[in-house]
């Protein structure tokens, strides 16, 4: 039998609020970011971080981010569900014929993309631990056990996924530390944000998608409202980031791997 650690759960609630925050910060600097990275036109140099493609991906990267932000809160507070009959299981994956060959745009898409299989992860894992709460409610042993099993396959698949996005991060971090000087993160402006995040979400996005498979939900912003989105919500331009992939993100990522690892015995 597979069973749903009740400590581990908490734990992992607590820490999936903490990392909605951090990820919904992420998206808003990424969102600027990519107005940064847009501004400095072709690459100037071997890896540098500029191009307008470039700079709509990380805008891509800023929804992604606000999807995922929204399924950790979404995970933090779980209300049971009753359709404990029907399992659902992420085995989304990444297309690597899809991705883009030139540096660092195949890097920067690689994020999106793979922030896109997490937020599916983390979609079925909301859905089956719900379903595990429908069917301990119910008192249906046989359908509790499993969701158990749907849980902790879902947690297996987000904890990986995470440390995929983290390891990412970690090189798209040091790609805009080493391109300072070709960005002007100062001239952005909120209309500038705007105008990139509207194009982002038209054939920037399509090609984040066109290079993932399976998903359980091909339409991830259909259970957002998209007023919410937090680049939509910003009312200045923030400091310069030195880690445009959050540190804190990161961090609330990696700490949340351990304890969805050990989230279903």
């Amino acid at each position: 039998m597979t069973d749903v650690d009740a400590e581990k759960r908490q734990q992992a609630k607590v820490a999936a609020a903490n990392a909605a925050v951090a990820a919904n910060d992420t998206a808003v600097v990424l969102g600027i970011a990519g107005v940064a990275v847009a501004g400095a036109g072709a690459a100037t140099g071997a890896g540098a971080l500029a191009g307008v493609a470039v700079g709509a991906t990380l805008a891509v990267g800023s929804f992604t981010a606000w999807l995922i932000g929204n399924r950790y809160q979404r995970i933090a507070n779980d209300p049971p569900r009753d359709d404990c009959d029907q399992v659902t299981e992420s085995f989304a994956r990444l297309l690597e014929d899809e991705v883009p060959t030139d540096e660092p745009h195949a890097t920067v898409h690689r994020l999106a993309a793979n922030q896109v299989l997490l937020c599916d992860a983390l979609s079925a894992l909301l859905v089956s631990l719900e379903r595990f709460d429908g069917a301990v409610l119910a008192d249906d042993s046989d359908a509790a056990n499993r969701q158990a099993e749907a849980v902790q396959l879902n947690a297996q698949t987000a904890a990986g996924l995470q440390d995929t996005v983290v390891a990412l991060a970690g090189t798209v971090n040091e790609l805009w530390w080493n391109s300072q000087e070709i960005l002007a993160w100062d001239d952005a402006t909120l209309e500038q944000v705007l105008e990139l995040h509207n194009e982002a979400a038209g054939d920037p996005w399509q090609a984040v998608m066109a290079s993932v498979e399976d998903l359980t939900d091909n339409d991830p912003f259909s259970s957002v409202d998209a007023s919410e989105d937090p680049v939509l919500l910003a009312t200045q331009i923030p400091t310069q980031a030195q880690a445009i992939v959050g540190d804190e993100y990161v961090a609330e990522l990696a700490g949340l791997s351990e304890t969805l690892r050990e989230l279903a015995v």
